[in-house]
């Protein structure tokens, strides 16, 4: 069974924006992990915020996938694809040259089904992993149409073609072999009245026991059946007639999970209106039109409604109805209170809106989180998801646990909370390209073969708008008669950084670094070794919006870092004057470990999985040293510097709602570097020395700031 976000959803006749869609215009790729009755979704027009080369109908129950349809701009035309959490595109194939489009998905993504339109003629298939795309077939002619899968993806359910060119729906089931005989796996399903001139196919349950869907015979009168297809292979197949509200047209588009609730939309009578209303139809009760089981569910004060989704108990409608002022907004219905909007729903938790919740489109299994599309302030349609929790808890957000969610804002928040890895690798590189950006051996000459220095750093990243602060004390000593020192020290560094809406990101933490110069007599070459390993506290305070006002959810977790790098200077390559030249080369590898972490307050607190990032660093460069006394000099250093490693990923679960992948993957990247350091001599016994260095766009801080003391005896 292929499932759509938050619920159960039908075909869309009158096209409603589907929430999965929206996301795949986002930057990230949000999905849902809640699996539901079924997931029939149509094709939904263009409107702001969306990308036109993708359409996208269906998703798996386990949130893993979406999948739909890629347009190839080449050639025009839509290719059958999914995609996963991390928003990769997988082509499922199809004739070379046809259309061809996903319309369903299994609960866990591995089966998906659809129709290709090859000559014009639509061919239904269903697509494994293992397996790759196999063609249906049809009830005898040239045409078949797929349009939902059950949850184990052995059961489709569509419309296709008779040897007659009647068009009729049917029931594949794998592996059978008493369907018709051209096709022993596709059974007919029955209709109710022998002159139906078309029929359409809603869905069907996750158990493949029910299939839903209306029929409009020659007289152009809809009726909208349940038909229970559980015994379909021994010919036995029985159906309910749901009724209607007295006009021409009904049309259902959702069921719940047992089945015993299908809810849609349908025309009132002449005398009443004749209006579309949405309706539920409840197995067995009465007190509905005519004193059936169809009950109208009125409006927001307009004439018309249309639902969209029923909750997977069945207790919860959702869609859009019109208002007194002929506006059409977002309802959710319970028969505690009836139909409301979506915004006073919120309202009566305690979460302030001031936006145009548009529409309705997904519930969960019991009705706590609606999804659908709004108007946000830049006059754009976006996906939102709603939720009102039921228990409310203290905190200074209104109704802890109850929110609007702006969705693709809140993903760039998800990110944005994912930076501390990249202030993580920031604070690991720091000592060695800051504090400690040349060797002990070249710091400046000093009477004594034991030394002690300190040093402070303050650096800022343009690019991430993080700053960051190392403060420093270590000792060396020479041995071998001076052509070898070996250093160590200790530190302190943190970053602070301000993420959107208010929210902050922190670090601070320790590390401990030695290094080991050693030139060999003789020779102009100065090689070192210098390693480092520090951990990290993080606390990070991720604010986003929550309908009219601002809320934030909290963290705090755990990281540790090291470099290991290995360097070559050429001493003294050449002379100018009173400058040297000096070029050098170096190579390092980076690791860094941040634990997962939990956060709570605000109402939709995440969880993110622990983070793995390797790195490789590799700088060339020409220091020129220019003595202007036998106290003072001048260093200017110029350098290219090239890394590569594992970016930064957020991965992880907002709680009971969806899954995320964003982010991740590898980069490469190569910036420069300017440094200019002034070192002076007091006396032969200490020394200070101050830098600054510029960068431009790459891994290292914009600019970065140094000042030291150095002390020999």
């Amino acid at each position: 069974m292929a499932v759509r976000a938050f619920g159960t959803r039908k075909r869309q006749v009158r096209g409603r924006w589907l929430l999965a869609g929206a996301l795949m215009a986002t930057t990230a790729l949000v999905m849902v992990p809640k699996a539901e009755a079924q997931d029939r979704i149509d094709y939904f027009p263009h409107t702001p915020g969306l990308v036109d080369g993708y359409r996208i109908w269906a998703m798996s129950g386990n949130g893993a996938y979406v999948a739909g349809a890629a347009l190839n701009p080449g050639p025009g035309i839509f290719r059958a694809a999914r995609w996963d959490a991390s928003g990769n595109v997988l082509d499922l194939g199809s004739d070379i040259g046809a259309s061809s489009y996903v319309t369903g998905l299994s609960f866990d993504g591995g089966v998906a089904v659809g129709h290709s339109f090859f000559n014009l003629a639509p061919g239904a298939f269903r697509w494994t992993e293992s397996g790759g795309l196999e063609y249906i077939g049809s009830l005898g002619g040239s045409r078949s149409w797929a349009y939902d899968v059950s949850s184990d993806g052995n059961v489709i359910a569509g419309l296709a073609r008779r040897s007659d060119f009647r068009d009729r729906g049917y029931v594949w089931i794998k592996d059978a072999t008493t369907g018709v005989v051209s096709n022993p796996q596709m059974h007919e399903l029955p209709t109710v009245s022998g002159t139906i001139s078309s029929i359409g196919i809603g869905g069907i349950s996750g158990d493949a026991r029910y299939v839903t869907a209306y029929e409009v015979d020659g007289l152009s009168v809809w009726r909208a059946y349940r038909y229970d297809v559980s015994d379909i292979e021994n010919g036995a197949v029985t159906h309910i007639d749901i009724g209607s509200l007295g006009g021409g047209t009904i049309n259902p588009e959702d069921i719940s999970d047992d089945g015993k609730v299908i809810v849609g939309y349908a025309d009132q009578a002449l005398a009443d209106g004749g209006h579309s209303r949405a309706f539920r139809w409840v197995e067995g009760s009465t007190g509905g039109y005519g004193g059936g089981a169809l009950h109208d569910l009125g409006t927001l004060g307009g004439d018309s409604s249309w639902a969209s989704a029923v909750s997977g108990d069945g207790a919860v409608v959702v869609g859009s109805a019109e208002t007194a002022s002929a506006e059409y907004i977002a309802y959710r219905w319970a028969e505690d209170t009836e139909m409301i909007s979506v915004a006073d729903w919120l309202r009566a938790a305690g979460v302030a809106v001031d936006v145009t919740l548009a529409e309705a489109s997904a519930t969960n299994q019991d009705g706590s989180v609606v999804a659908g599309s709004m108007w946000n302030a830049d006059g754009e349609r976006v996906p939102y998801i709603a939720r009102v929790a039921a228990r409310q808890g203290p905190g200074p957000n209104p109704a802890p646990g109850s929110g609007l969610m702006d969705v693709a804002e809140y993903n760039a928040t998800l990110y944005g909370a994912a930076g501390i890895a990249n202030a993580g690798e920031f604070l690991t590189w720091l000592p060695m390209n800051g504090a400690h950006h040349r060797p002990l051996m070249l710091t400046p000459s000093l009477s004594g073969d034991m030394c002690a220095w300190a040093t402070g750093d303050f650096a800022h990243h343009g690019q991430s708008g993080a700053n960051l602060a190392l403060a420093e004390a270590g000792a060396c000593v020479d041995l071998a008669g001076g052509s070898v020192r070996l250093g160590g020290a200790v530190g302190t560094t943190a970053s602070w950084q301000a993420l959107s809406l208010g929210g902050a990101a922190n670090m601070v933490g320790q590390y401990v670094l030695g290094e080991m110069d050693w030139q060999p007599d003789g020779t102009p070459l100065l090689l070192s070794v210098t390693g480092m390993l520090g951990g990290w506290q993080a606390k990070i305070d991720r604010a986003y919006s929550n309908g009219a006002a601002t809320a934030v959810s909290s963290g705090q977790t755990n990281a540790t870092g090291g470099v290991v790098r290995v360097r070559a200077d050429w001493l003294e390559a050449a002379k100018v004057g009173n400058t040297s030249i000096n070029p050098w080369a170096s190579v390092a590898f980076g690791a860094l470990h941040v634990d997962g972490y939990s956060e709570s307050g605000g109402p939709f607190p995440a969880r993110f999985a622990a983070q793995n990032l390797g790195h490789t660093d590799i700088r060339v460069g020409v220091t020129a040293v220019t003595e202007f006394s036998s106290q003072t000099k001048l260093s200017t250093t110029l350098e290219l510097a090239h890394r590569t490693g594992t970016a930064a990923s957020a991965v992880g679960q907002v709680d009971g709602l969806f899954a995320f992948s964003l982010g991740g993957g590898t980069y490469g990247q190569t910036w420069g570097r300017l440094g200019l350091e002034l070192d002076h001599k007091i006396n032969d016994a200490v020394a200070l020395s101050g830098s600054v260095h510029l960068a431009t766009n790459g891994r290292d801080p914009s600019v970065a700031l140094s000042a030291g003391i150095k002390g020999a005896f």
